[in-house]
């Protein structure tokens, strides 16, 4: 009896701790600290990769900008018939749209909110002041300190002493920025007046004419960037929007009030065609595919159907196949070359091999725009290569080689540039192999060719496929080079991207087509794991 209540007991450890709790919190603590290992390598994997994405996932499909500027035409203009040209409110409508900033005042301003009888759409704020009796008018809350105090509050935070005088600046510099990122949905424009005059407020005191005079002046600005990007954004649905707004916005300056129907048809007809207001149907919702279907040379009609655009738009299916068919060429190219340069460096003695490989890195120590700035001395028409080529007798001074500025400078730039990451995962599996199974392959009968392709060759495929992968990853998404040697023939999708970020401002296909390039290469990914399989993938 005493064996079996001893054996029913439970075990403990050495300070009397049953030894299932003692191991429980062991696996704890042990979980606990593998937790606080992997922490930084997720936070840093989130904020540089998986938050980047997820906002250019989210601006390939956000279209509230044009929403912003157009909230009472795109309301009303959902009981338009489409069958013939709107009738005088939706003209008001837009009038109104354009030219007042009572949207930012309005509480109910955006999508469906929108209530097209509220009166205060209506109200005029005259562009000399007075400015408060217009803008309570428009929304008593306006009159109300505790409306102020938020925006008073940013002013405020900016003057904090922080201890460094760079920050300081940099604070105040930010601050009125920040008064209209809160006031508008742009980050680029500036309310700096409104900033001054909040400066001298005491928060308290109901807010004086001069401050309503300085947001109104921001607004009116902000107004204008709004405009400008709102109308490039409706030049992609329609082409004509973007000059159909600016000779419009002119004209508004001189319209003194209605009808404004015959007006607006008058500065220019195009309002008076139905396509137009078609197009604006198909922006009214705060989201859409269209940057996408854009992104290939595809729209939306009025019927919410797919179909292609006009032949002098259809640019982008283009690009896409040549982006693709130059990173294929560029990778076969460097895969070529290097291949035999990773042997050559494998199996040289140890003095030789260092030399070489000092000459492959050394691109890596020069700078990027260095190296193509030489190619493109070497490969225009006058440049070394060409003038060798005619001082050898293989070419005539009239026939010289264009190299420049086309689809070829971009492919042999691009595989000088790349080649040094396909030779060095080729050339660390190739270490690796031992020279001995060559030879004894030929000591079993097989001539050095076959023994090379039966015994050597498999063995480097694993580096091989890292080389591929590596190449043509970094080469589809390429925009220097093809900008720099490329020229019209040589253009690829990253230069179109570059563009839509950086100049044209449209974010939203700029983010779409590179969502399209993300989803291809992962599409190129999961093919190669099928075939080659990404576990046989090894840098050495």
């Amino acid at each position: 009896m005493a064996i079996a209540n001893a054996s029913s007991a439970p075990i403990l450890t050495a300070d009397g701790t049953p030894l299932k709790v003692s191991l429980k919190r062991s696996m704890r603590r042990s979980k606990i600290q593998a937790l606080f290992l992997v922490l930084p390598a997720f936070l840093f994997l989130l904020v540089v990769f998986i938050l980047p994405i997820g906002n250019l996932l989210t601006r390939s499909v956000d279209d509230t900008l044009v929403n912003w500027q157009l909230p009472l035409t795109f309301q009303m203009i959902a009981d338009w018939d489409r069958a013939n040209i709107p009738e005088e409110e939706l003209f008001r409508a837009v009038f109104v749209d354009f030219t007042t900033v009572n949207k930012f005042f309005i509480e109910s301003n955006r999508g469906s909110s929108v209530n097209t009888s509220d009166a205060a759409w209506w109200v005029a704020i005259p562009p000399k002041g007075p400015y408060r009796e217009a803008i309570i008018q428009i929304n008593p809350a306006w009159g109300d300190v505790v409306t102020w105090q938020p925006l008073k509050e940013i002013v405020d935070r900016s003057l904090e002493d922080t201890g460094s005088e760079k920050d300081n600046k940099h604070n105040q510099r930010r601050a009125p920025f920040d008064l209209c990122s809160e006031l508008t949905p742009l980050t680029n424009a500036t309310c700096s007046k409104l900033f001054r005059a909040l400066q001298n407020w005491d928060g308290n005191s109901a807010p004086d004419e001069p401050i309503f005079a300085a947001v109104y002046k921001d607004l009116a600005s902000a107004q204008k960037i709004l405009t400008g990007k709102s109308s490039t954004r409706m030049n992609y649905e329609q082409p004509g929007w973007k000059g159909l707004v600016r000779t419009s916005i002119r004209a508004f300056k001189k319209m003194e009030g209605p009808p404004y129907k015959e007006a607006m048809i008058k500065a220019n007809k195009r309002w008076g065609e139905i396509p137009f207001w078609e197009s604006l149907v198909l922006m009214k919702d705060n989201y859409t595919m269209g940057y996408y279907l854009n992104a290939v040379d595809r729209r939306f009609d009025v019927n919410k159907k797919i179909q292609l655009q006009s032949e002098e738009r259809r640019v982008y299916v283009m690009l896409w196949w040549r982006t693709l068919l130059i990173s294929f060429l560029v990778t076969v190219g460097c895969l070529v070359l290097a291949y035999p340069v990773s042997h050559l460096l494998a199996t040289l003695p140890l003095r030789y091999s260092n030399l070489l490989m000092i000459c492959v890195l050394m691109p890596f120590w020069t700078s990027l725009l260095v190296r193509i700035v030489s190619w493109m001395v070497m490969l225009q028409q006058q440049g070394v290569i060409n003038d060798a080529l005619v001082w050898s007798h293989l070419l005539s001074d009239e026939n010289r080689l264009p190299m420049m500025y086309n689809f070829t400078g971009t492919v042999i730039v691009m595989i000088q540039i790349l080649l040094p990451f396909m030779i060095l995962p080729i050339y660390s599996v190739m270490k690796t192999i031992p020279p001995s199974y060559m030879r004894a392959a030929q000591n079993l009968g097989a001539p050095p060719s076959l023994a090379f392709l039966r015994v050597y060759m498999p063995q480097t495929l694993p580096g091989i496929g890292a080389g591929v992968i590596l190449v043509f990853i970094v080469a589809i998404g390429y925009y220097i080079t093809p900008d720099l040697v490329g020229g019209k023939d040589g253009r690829m999708i990253g230069n179109m991207i570059a563009y839509h970020m950086q100049k044209s401002l449209n974010w939203g296909l700029g983010a779409a087509m590179g969502s399209v390039l993300l989803g291809a290469i992962l599409i190129l990914y999961w093919i190669y794991d099928k075939l080659v399989g990404i576990d046989n993938l090894k840098m050495g």
